[in-house]
């Protein structure tokens, strides 16, 4: 439908643009339609080249798409021009001779006026010959004008196997298979295509004799048969040129084979079954080192007729083939089972990297009866997830199985240690724990390894949480001493400073913690986590600061990743802050870094360090996998605790301990920690005198408790500052998805919260209701209305922020006046929220739609969104962001504006076409209605395509 304002305007003063053609070639048909012609005709002969090509790609039931005598009508004032129109199926199928001899003397007449240049003769190769095609078309015309296009390739100066090969149509007019290989003669270019047109005809005949006719011409062009054999797809064919095909070849021919093999069925199957049978016997050692050589042609028709004829020299090669990737094992799955049933020694070949893809799919009988292969296999491999596997399929085993298969007889490390993860899972303890306790009696195992079995068997008794104390200390330093070689990863943290951290442990057993952590599998061993108990808590905690910074300044080396596994064993949040800015340094440069940082940064499951998470997750500065590992970190810390996100969200916001008071000793003196109004913090004395800072200390004796309470007030002075920020991004996303309490839960958060009851004071709320009531938290902790008057919570009340977009009139204006009065500068602006919401029109039932025809320059929707809080998107193919994203996990949403092409790169001044926005559940993954959603967020979300609309590109 064009536009009714359209119709009166001049056709050269239609944008004819990319993004508008569309228009221009809607409101041209219909003027065709209407008999307005020669306004048409007159615009096509003078307008703009770009705008002519922009028409040439037009579509849609357009008049000359459906009309021959029209589009034809449109040719003669194009095609001059070098453009074509697009021909829809109904002009299509009017083609005849009149219209192809006219076409052509077009084409002709346009090569004749520009000198036949390479443009001209491409465009005429590209738009023009295979148009001159038409039903009941003489042969012998078919012919001519096929030697005109070669003709006008070798103009163009491409050799006859190069340049446009557009001839499809014209081809397809041959009815005679004489005449298809008469044509293929001619240039290989055209073998190509009557190659496809006889298939198409031909494939439903007999495979055997289909190529028949073509035996004389692939006698004189032997070559094309090397080039096509796979398009050919006939075994015969290729038997024929097996002689006289170097190695390569042969593969190549071998690959074509084995694809036959994959899609032919029934007889046509067979035929290509007896042509590789044929191969086998002429030379069947190629065949096994083309089959090793490249794998990946190998498939399950192939290797099941390998199998089903028993060639004896291919056999061998079949399970490393299907066993060749993780990918694969599945897909032969019953092969590999029939072959392992009636040769169990033939897993012995299986490829010992992915085995544990094979050992869960046996079963137990099968598994049972390779036992002892297995064990070979395993002792050759150091690989954790084979271990794994076998740990678990041996569940289904007798423990009797796993005796007589004599693993618990070998003197191999690997499989001391596939013993031990397989006797650990066994469901069956009472036999399993004497053979575990024997390894450990027998010295088979590790130190590490024998602490894990240690605490395996341990379990449940008391003595199986770690012991403290001089007889412990000593049990363990003579544990350690039994470890007598370091891995090398350990050298650099092998220093005095480092080592020293570690007392009351010798340097002994703090190397063996480092080695013990440098070469843990899954998680520290026991015996490490033993160790590390032995230190006081101060000193983990300086420990884990220590090796925490040593990580960091060695650029998160992965080498060095170990030291987090003992970093968190002592870690408080002293660890926080540096982890949080590492985690925002490394974010461009080293990404799956700070994926790591923010994982050890979780770790730490302090309220605090998970607050830092969330800010982490929410932050505009970071995008991809680092937001969405903090929000993975986050759910399973709520998962945790059992709670929902959106409620360990509401408790991400630590007191420090200031509600119940904080006291810092150093010697004979004592110091109390207040909180102030504006949230910095006092330190009082016992005489009730109050400073910034701790006094300096003179006292060499209490220089060390000195240090402590210093870092312990800096810390938290620190990190209520950063938690201060955090409040207003967390209370804004409250108040557009119009969040709610129960006046318990909300006394609790904000009236009996030390920190948050201060910043809550700057807010306005609102009791829910048929007649809601908003208020504030007065300085004395009351709750105030607009005019003064006292609000009482009822116990059942529910309590969200106030939102002008709910409120009566005038109510926003008397807050106003409230907060001038009393010079409360707001956390957030409530007062100045949007409230307009968008016009039913304006949305679907996916969708609040942009205004009509939206379109913004590149660098002012960036701007614009970064300000809205607007993530990127992915990329997608073009390469292009479709849309941009806002994430509110309380609220379990995420916001997408949809736009058209934007480049990846910033293109300056370039337009980009703003669509709207739909918002998804992140819980379920399903579009939420926008009628649906809160009225505070609507009238957000509309004020976001308001603030677009006043960039609009003019």
């Amino acid at each position: 439908m064009t536009d009714m304002s359209l119709t009166t305007t001049p056709l050269a003063e239609i944008d004819g643009s990319y993004a508008n053609r569309e228009v221009l070639a809607g409101e041209i048909s219909q003027r065709l339609q209407n008999g307005r012609e020669q306004e048409v005709f007159d615009f096509l002969r003078e307008c703009d080249g770009s705008v002519l090509n922009q028409l040439g790609y037009a579509s849609g039931e357009l008049a000359w798409e459906t009309d021959a005598a029209t589009w034809l009508a449109l040719a003669r004032l194009t095609v001059p021009r070098g453009v074509l129109l697009r021909e829809g199926q109904g002009a299509g199928r009017q083609r005849n001779d009149t219209f192809s001899r006219e076409l052509c003397d077009l084409a002709e007449q346009y090569l004749a006026g520009t000198g036949a240049q390479k443009d001209a003769l491409i465009f005429v190769m590209r738009n023009i010959i295979d148009r001159l095609a038409y039903p009941g078309i003489p042969r012998q015309r078919v012919f001519k004008l096929l030697e005109w296009n070669l003709a006008l390739s070798r103009a163009a100066g491409w050799s006859d196997d190069q340049g446009y090969n557009i001839v499809s149509d014209l081809v397809r007019t041959l009815d005679h298979t004489a005449d298809l290989i008469a044509l293929s003669g001619t240039a290989e270019r055209y073998f190509e295509t009557a190659l496809h047109v006889f298939k198409c005809r031909a494939q439903a005949g007999d495979l055997r004799t289909r190529w028949s006719p073509w035996h004389d011409f692939f006698q004189q062009y032997p070559e094309y048969i090397d080039r096509h054999h796979s398009a050919l797809g006939d075994p015969g064919l290729i038997l024929r040129r097996w002689d006289a095909a170097a190695p390569k070849l042969r593969g190549d021919m071998l690959a074509s084979l084995m694809q036959m093999m994959r899609w032919y069925e029934g007889a046509d199957q067979a035929y290509v079954a007896e042509t590789i049978d044929q191969l086998v016997r002429i030379d069947e050692a190629f065949l096994g080192i083309a089959l090793r050589e490249r794998p990946y042609n190998v498939n399950l028709a192939t290797a099941t007729l390998i199998w089903q004829r028993q060639y004896a020299g291919l056999v061998p090669v079949l399970l490393p083939l299907m066993t060749g990737s993780p990918n694969s094992v599945g897909q032969y799955r019953e092969l590999v089972l029939e072959m392992l049933s009636s040769r169990p020694d033939l897993i012995q070949s299986a490829v010992p990297a992915n085995l544990d893809q094979l050992i869960p799919l046996l079963g137990t009988d099968l598994l049972r009866t390779v036992l002892p292969d297995v064990g070979t296999l395993i002792g050759k491999s150091a690989s954790k997830s084979l271990r794994d596997a076998i740990a678990e399929a041996g569940k289904s085993l007798a423990i009797a199985d796993i005796v007589q298969a004599g693993w618990l007889k070998v003197r191999n490390k690997n499989l001391r240690l596939a013993c031990k993860d397989l006797l650990i899972a066994h469901p069956d303890q009472a036999s399993a724990s004497p053979l575990l306790a024997a390894m450990l009696a027998a010295g088979q195992l590790d130190a590490a390894t024998a602490s894990s079995v240690e605490a395996h068997l341990a379990q449940g008794t008391p003595s199986s949480e770690p012991q403290t104390g001089e007889a412990a200390l000593a049990r363990l330093e003579m544990q350690a001493a039994g470890i007598k070689r370091w891995s090398a990863a350990i050298k650099p943290l092998d220093t005095p400073h480092t080592l020293a951290l570690f007392q009351p442990l010798s340097e002994h057993a703090a190397r063996a913690a480092l080695h013990l952590a440098a070469t843990a599998e899954d998680g520290l061993p026991p015996l490490a986590g033993a160790l590390l108990a032995q230190l006081p808590v101060e000193a983990r905690a300086r420990l884990a600061l220590h090796l925490v910074q040593l990580w960091i300044g060695s650029e998160g080396n992965p080498k060095l990743r170990f030291v987090l596994q003992l970093a968190l064993k002592g870690a408080d949040d002293r660890i926080v802050d540096l982890l949080s800015e590492t985690v925002f340094s490394w974010a461009k440069t080293r990404k799956q870094r700070a994926v790591i940082a923010v994982e050890q940064l979780a770790g730490v499951d302090s309220l605090y360090a998970l607050a830092r998470v969330l800010e982490i997750s929410e932050s505009k500065k970071v995008k991809g996998m680092i937001p969405e590992a903090a929000l993975d970190a986050l759910k399973a810390a709520a998962a945790r605790r059992k709670l929902a996100l959106a409620e360990l969200l509401d408790e991400l916001t630590p007191d420090f301990g200031l509600g119940q008071g904080i006291s810092l000793t150093v010697g004979e003196a004592s110091y109390r920690v207040v909180l102030q109004g504006d949230l910095s913090l006092r330190l009082v004395d016992a005489k009730g005198k109050v400073s910034k800072t701790l006094p300096a200390n003179k006292d060499e004796t209490t220089r060390e408790a000195w240090e402590i309470a210093s870092g312990q007030f800096k810390t938290v002075s620190a990190s209520l500052k950063a938690v201060a920020r955090l409040q207003a991004p967390r209370m804004l996303a409250a108040l557009v998805t119009a969040k709610t309490w129960s006046a318990p839960r909300w006394t609790q958060l904000f009236l009996d919260h030390a920190v948050l009851r201060i910043m809550g004071r700057s807010l306005i709320w609102q009791i829910r209701g048929e007649h809601p009531v908003s208020f504030r938290i007065a300085e004395d902790f009351s709750l105030l209305q607009a005019n003064d008057d006292v609000v009482t919570l009822p116990p059942d009340a529910q309590i969200s922020l106030w939102h002008p977009a709910t409120a009566p009139a005038g109510e926003a204006e008397a807050w106003r006046s409230n907060f001038a009065d009393y010079e409360i500068v707001a956390l957030i602006d409530q007062i100045g929220a949007p409230a307009a919401l968008p016009p039913e029109a304006s949305m679907s039932a996916e969708h609040v739609l942009a205004p009509a025809g939206l379109s913004v320059v590149q660098e002012q929707l960036a701007a614009t969104l970064t300000r809205c809080g607007y993530r990127k998107g992915p990329v997608n193919d073009g390469p292009s962001i479709d849309w941009h994203e806002w994430h509110l996990p309380a609220a379990q949403l995420a916001v997408h504006l949809e736009n058209g092409y934007c480049s990846p790169m910033m293109e300056l001044g370039t337009p980009v076409d703003v669509h709207g926005i739909r918002i998804w559940n992140t819980d379920t993954g399903a579009t939420v209605p926008p009628a649906s959603l809160p009225v505070p967020l609507l009238a957000t979300l509309w004020s976001h395509l308001q603030l677009l609309n006043a960039k609009r590109k003019q």
